[in-house]
């Protein structure tokens, strides 16, 4: 991926409060935040048909839940990733669109977030 993927309001979407939305704008100008997503990529690529969920990808590579649930959210909303009816412990599994394989999705909603004004 070249570009990173900045769907709220043209960054990567934050918590609401002036910490969480300095830290957004900073990873996404620092590149840190395209490295994630593609690391985020490479990572559930890898798990191919089992996919990965949130805590499974803090594990591998050491991020906070928030940074890890974020990732994976962007990537599905851009339909880069694809997120599973089917959980394993209780958290939802991405996978990408290719290892699917005629399970039941969740199509993310649109909404607009209240923070920055982007679709969620």
């Amino acid at each position: 991926m070249n570009q990173p993927i900045l769907p709220y309001a043209g960054t990567s979407g934050w918590s609401g409060t002036d910490t969480s939305k300095e830290r957004a704008i900073k990873a996404d100008r620092s590149g840190e935040t395209k490295l994630r997503q593609n690391q985020t990529m490479t990572h559930v690529r890898h798990q191919e048909f089992r996919g990965l969920t949130w805590s499974e990808l803090s594990e591998m590579t050491n991020w906070h839940h928030g940074t890890s649930s974020g990732a994976l959210s962007v990537l599905n909303k851009a339909g880069r990733l694809v997120r599973l009816k089917e959980r394993r412990n209780r958290s939802s599994i991405y996978v990408t669109p290719e290892f699917v394989n005629g399970r039941a999705i969740s199509i993310p909603k649109i909404k607009t977030c209240k923070h920055c004004g982007g679709h969620l």
